[in-house]
């Protein structure tokens, strides 16, 4: 009897999680498994920043792997990840702006960015799940998001963060998909991305968000928008109200 009560429980509290992890597949299913991941990441002009990639096998990181590192097409070298599947490589970005990093290793490759910026350059920063999609399980982006980020990006560094199941590559398909302008996609971390940015002399400018994204970034004192009700952040109807407010 009491397995048979322990069986239901489990069946009780899995079940869901699978139907979740179901449903978050169906609306990412760019999700599928890569032989290797390159990381985005912002970085300040004139210093030496540590790009990585990451090596898989079919279902684990993987070491041992050898690794080329591309910026903006020209190679800077390769090298082999470690044990936990990492591999890093050194580069210094020369100017501001958006580079492109191609990683490629084992037949496999994959791109992401670098944005490069200035000390004390102000960046808005933007919750993907809490933002961006209509609903929580919803493949569809919010009405006039795509427009207004890119008007956003024409005037200010503008970074989206990823949290939640959703992994960066597919994340950035889905964007691709939905006519997004490219942008450095970078893990929130329960808020850790804000403290390494201040601690780069970068500012948080404004963050549009859900309310755990906003609170960790409460202490930066950014402009924070959100289209919920969120304690010390603009409650906003949609994302037409936040251009405005951004000029």
């Amino acid at each position: 009897m009491r397995l048979s009560v322990k069986a239901h429980v489990i069946e009780w509290v899995i079940s869901p999680c699978l139907i979740c992890f179901a449903v978050l597949f169906c609306i990412f299913p760019a999700s599928a498994l890569s032989r290797v991941i390159v990381d985005d990441m912002v970085a300040l002009k004139g210093q030496k920043v540590m790009l990585r990639a990451e090596t898989r096998g079919k279902l684990f990181s993987k070491g041992g792997e050898l690794v080329e590192f591309f910026v903006d097409r020209e190679s800077i070298g390769k090298t082999l990840s470690g044990g936990d599947g990492v591999a890093f490589k050194a580069f210094i970005p020369a100017k501001t702006g958006l580079h492109q990093i191609r990683v490629s290793s084992g037949g496999d490759e994959d791109t992401g960015l670098l944005l490069s910026l200035k000390r004390g350059s102000s960046i808005v920063f933007v919750d993907i799940v809490g933002c961006l999609l209509e609903g929580p399980f919803s493949r569809k982006p919010r009405q006039e998001s795509q427009k207004v980020i890119k008007e956003l990006h024409k005037r200010f560094p503008v970074v989206l963060l990823q949290r939640g199941f959703f992994s960066v590559r597919a994340i950035r398909a889905w964007l691709k998909e939905n006519e997004f302008a490219e942008l450095p996609v970078v893990p929130w971390r329960r808020g850790a991305i804000f403290d390494e940015i201040a601690q780069k002399d970068l500012r948080v400018k404004a963050i549009v968000a859900g309310p755990k994204v906003i609170e960790s970034a409460r202490k930066h004192k950014p402009l924070a928008f959100s289209f919920k009700a969120v304690e010390d952040a603009e409650w906003v109807k949609d994302w037409e109200e936040i251009r405005k407010k951004l000029k």
